[in-house]
This record gives C-alpha cells, sequence and structure tokens, in this order.
C-alpha cells in the first residue's frame, strides 16, 4: 500500500487489505487529484460532492467496484476520469463535465451502458472504447460537441449514426455490430448534422447492405472509407457523389457482388479476396484503372 496525503493529492492505490478506513472527504475540499488505482478492496467509488475542486479522479484496476457514486458526473472542474480495467462495473452514471478533456472506460467488460451526457462538453477531443459490453450509445452522445476522434473495439456494440457528432473527423470501428442511421425528434436525420469527418472506417463488423440507406449520402465529406471484411454485396451508385473520396477499401467482403460506381478523384482501391464479385464489375474496374494511363 501507498498513502501519499498532501493538500491537493491523495493516493489510496494498491490497497489490498481486507478493511478498508472510511474517511471524511470533506477535509479536503481543496483536493484536486484523487487516486485509487489497483485499490482491489474498494467496491463503490464514494459521493465525492464535497470535492468541488477536483481536476483528476482515477481508479483504474479496480477490479471489484460495482457501483460509481452520481456525484462524480457533476464536478466543475474534472479535467481526467479513468475507469479503466474495472471488469465488474456495470452502470456508470450521467455526466455533465464541462472541463473533461480525458474519458477511460476501456477494458470495462461488464459495463452496459455509456454514461448519458447531460450538458455540452466540448473539451474531450478522443475516446477510445476498447472491450466494454456497451450495446449502443446514446442519443446524447452528441453533447461531445469536440470530439475529433472515436475508436470502438466492442463486440456487443450495435453502431448508429449518433456517434457521429459535428465535430467528429475520424471514426474507426472493429469488431462491433451492425450501422443504423436514426432519426432525431424533429424527424431529420442526425447524419444531416455531419460536416467534418474525414475518414470513416467499418472493418471486421456485422455490418450489411442497409448502411446504403439514404443517410449514406450525408458521408459524402470522408476521403477514406473502410468496410472491409463485412457482409456488403453492393458499392452503390451514389458513391460517385463523394468527391473528396480518394482512398477506399472493401478487402475480404467475400459477398461483395456488384460495383455500381466509383468515386472520381480515387486514388487507392482496395477489394482483396473478393470471390464473389460478377465479371462485369471486375470488367469497370480494369477500365477505371487503364483510363488512368
Amino acid at each position: 500500500m501507498s498513502c501519499k496525503l498532501i493538500n491537493t493529492f491523495l493516493n489510496y492505490s494498491y490497497c489490498s487489505y481486507s478493511f478498508f478506513p472510511l474517511f471524511s472527504l470533506q477535509k479536503f475540499e481543496n483536493l484536486i487529484d484523487l487516486n485509487f488505482d489497483n485499490c482491489q478492496i474498494l467496491t463503490r467509488i464514494p459521493d465525492v460532492s464535497d470535492l468541488p475542486n477536483l481536476e483528476k479522479l482515477s481508479f483504474e484496476r479496480c477490479e471489484s467496484v460495482i457501483a460509481v457514486d452520481d456525484s462524480i458526473g457533476f464536478l466543475n472542474k474534472l479535467k481526467i476520469l479513468k475507469a479503466q480495467h474495472c471488469t465488474k462495473l456495470r452502470r456508470f452514471p450521467p455526466l455533465n463535465l464541462p472541463s473533461l478533456k480525458v474519458l477511460q472506460l476501456s477494458y470495462c467488460y461488464s459495463l452496459e451502458n455509456f454514461p448519458e451526457i447531460l450538458g455540452k462538453m466540448g473539451n474531450i477531443r478522443e475516446l477510445y472504447l476498447f472491450k466494454v459490453g456497451i450495446k449502443e450509445l446514446p442519443v446524447s452522445f452528441q453533447n461531445l460537441t469536440g470530439l475529433h476522434r472515436l475508436y470502438a473495439f466492442c463486440n456487443s456494440l450495435q453502431l448508429n449514426s449518433s456517434v457521429l457528432t459535428s465535430s467528429l473527423t475520424e471514426f474507426y470501428a472493429y469488431g462491433c455490430k451492425e450501422w443504423k442511421w436514426i432519426n432525431s425528434k424533429d424527424g431529420e436525420e442526425v447524419g444531416s448534422r455531419v460536416s467534418a469527418i474525414n475518414s470513416f472506417e467499418i472493418e471486421l463488423c456485422d455490418l450489411n447492405d442497409d448502411i446504403f440507406s439514404a443517410g449514406f449520402t450525408q458521408l459524402t465529406t470522408v476521403t477514406s472509407l473502410n468496410l472491409s471484411c463485412t457482409d456488403i454485396t453492393f458499392i452503390p451508385e451514389c458513391i460517385k457523389e463523394f468527391h473528396h473520396l480518394n482512398d477506399l477499401d472493401v478487402s475480404f467482403c467475400e459477398r461483395l457482388e456488384e460495383i455500381r460506381g466509383l468515386p472520381p478523384n480515387l486514388r487507392k482501391f482496395r477489394a482483396i479476396d473478393c470471390r464473389s464479385l460478377t465479371s462485369s464489375s471486375s470488367s469497370m474496374l480494369l477500365n477505371k484503372v487503364l483510363s488512368c494511363f
């Protein structure tokens, strides 16, 4: 056990003994850094409402934690929140953290929900969701208004267009569920608000031709599109309108049969081991290549 206590920093990591001492957090109202990393006896992250100046809270690898107090979601000055490898944690409280820059929830295998985002949170630039049990992302995900990069590696996660915040420039998903375009309350597609995304990659996901519904045209800003190792059977004709797209990868799409169009400024195209591709589509590709010389 290490226990370092000063006016602004409290480290209670590596606490693995059977008795976890209780203390009043009211004594530490000026605390800015609270660390419970590797504290195996800790089962609940306590009420921190008496720590208004807290800027960093970490309880990584606390494998016995099953609950997090709701007060964590209302710390106005909190900048860093780390909860990776809390393997028994199932629920995360709603968040309204305007100062938050870092949110780490990866490897929380039992986590069933992504926290509701109650207010605009514009300081988080990138988010990694690796190996969590989250099944879907809430529409309130759109409140992460400064998010530029999102990486998701979650077998149970059903993808939908709520992840496409207006600020997002890079989206990468690996091994996730199918993609769905969802509608906002006013009937407009959520994807219609997307304007900045330039890299859209969904690899080895349970994905079919539904991705090419009306909302697909909201991705016309992309420069890189990766749909490899998915179950798509065609590339739609509307992709001709993707004037910024110069890198397209549909490799190992074993059911891909038909290519109805290609973007006009394509520079890199990969269709490795697309064994169902028709001869007419193969000829079109060959003619496209020859026309470039």
